[in-house]
C-alpha cells in the first residue's frame, strides 16, 4: 500500500487496534470476575458452577451482557488485528499470539504494548510526499 496517505492510514489502523485491545481486555477481566464469583457462590448454594448469578448479583443483567459484549468485541479485535498485520507485515507467529491474547486475561494489554512498540516506528518512518509545485502545474 504505497499512497500519499499511507502514514495516516497506518496510524488509524494502530489506533483502532489499541482501542479494541483495551476494550477486549476490560471485558475479558469482567468476564473472569463473573466466573470467579460464580465459583464462590457455588459454595453457598446447591447449584452447579454456571447456574449461579455471578456478577449479576451485583450488577443486574451483567451475567448475560458481559460474555456477549466480550464475544463481539473479540471478533472485531481479531478483524482489526488482521487488518493491522496486513498493513505492517509483522511476523505471522507473533500476530497469531497477538490475536490469541484477546482470550487470556491481561494479555491483550501486554500485546497492545508490544504491537504499539513495533508499529509506532513504522508510522514515524513513513515519509509523506508532497507534490512538487511544477508537477501540480502540469496536471492542470
Amino acid at each position: 500500500m504505497a499512497g500519499p496517505n499511507r502514514g495516516q492510514s497506518l496510524k488509524n489502523a494502530l489506533l483502532r487496534y489499541r482501542v479494541l485491545a483495551y476494550a477486549t481486555g476490560v471485558f475479558l477481566l469482567l468476564l473472569t470476575l463473573h466466573i470467579v464469583m460464580q465459583g464462590f457462590q457455588m459454595r453457598n448454594t446447591d447449584l452447579s458452577w454456571f447456574s449461579n448469578e455471578g456478577l449479576s448479583a451485583v450488577i443486574p443483567g451483567s451475567g448475560h451482557l458481559i460474555p456477549m459484549i466480550h464475544g463481539w468485541l473479540y471478533l472485531i479485535y481479531v478483524i482489526v488485528a488482521v487488518d493491522l498485520w496486513m498493513r505492517t507485515r509483522l511476523p505471522l507467529g507473533s500476530t497469531i499470539l497477538v490475536v490469541l491474547a484477546g482470550t487470556v486475561p491481561v494479555m491483550s494489554f501486554v500485546a497492545e504494548r508490544w504491537v504499539t512498540g513495533r508499529v509506532q516506528p513504522m508510522v514515524g518512518a513513513v515519509v509523506e510526499r508532497k507534490p512538487r509545485p511544477d508537477a501540480v502545474q502540469k496536471q492542470s
